[in-house]
């Protein structure tokens, strides 16, 4: 009877592959491709970033890491550029995962850019039902002329 040799040959060379595909993915580096969400012609800061440099007439993107499930999320908290050198045009959630609940991504802040000149940008990661931020971010921004 070779018909249980078969299978279990057939099954181990399944469980090799496997095996080889799960190695290969492991001890790569990760890349949060969720920041890549803005839309194209959009210069994206992120966590880390402290000078702003855009163009008057231009949007950008604040892009700040975040975890759907914890219930914090990040929050703008003014400045001195916020409405006065740029204004909050679009604030959204992009999963990483968007297929699992709760899954880790970013907040993206959209701004457009309303008049030259220099100031700071704010933002409070907050937890659930509380006021007092457990993370801040402070990015300085300069609108220069087109």
């Amino acid at each position: 009877m070779k018909t249980p040799r078969i299978a279990a040959i057939g099954a181990a060379a399944l469980m090799l592959t496997a095996g080889g595909l799960v190695a290969a993915g492991c001890g790569g580096e990760q890349v949060n491709t969720a920041a890549s969400t803005a839309p194209d012609g959009m210069e994206t800061f992120t966590s880390g970033d402290t000078e702003v440099n855009v163009k008057l007439g231009a949007k950008f993107v604040i892009s700040l890491p975040e975890t759907a499930g914890t219930g914090y999320q990040w929050q703008p908290a003014g400045g001195s550029a916020a409405g006065v050198q740029v204004e909050l045009f679009d604030d959204a959630f992009v999963p990483d995962n968007p297929d699992a609940v709760g899954s880790s991504g970013v907040r993206n802040f959209t701004y457009d850019t309303a008049r030259t000149g220099s100031g700071t940008l704010a933002f409070e990661l907050l937890p659930p039902g509380s006021s007092t931020p457990d993370n801040t971010e402070t990015f300085n921004v300069t609108v220069a002329e087109g």
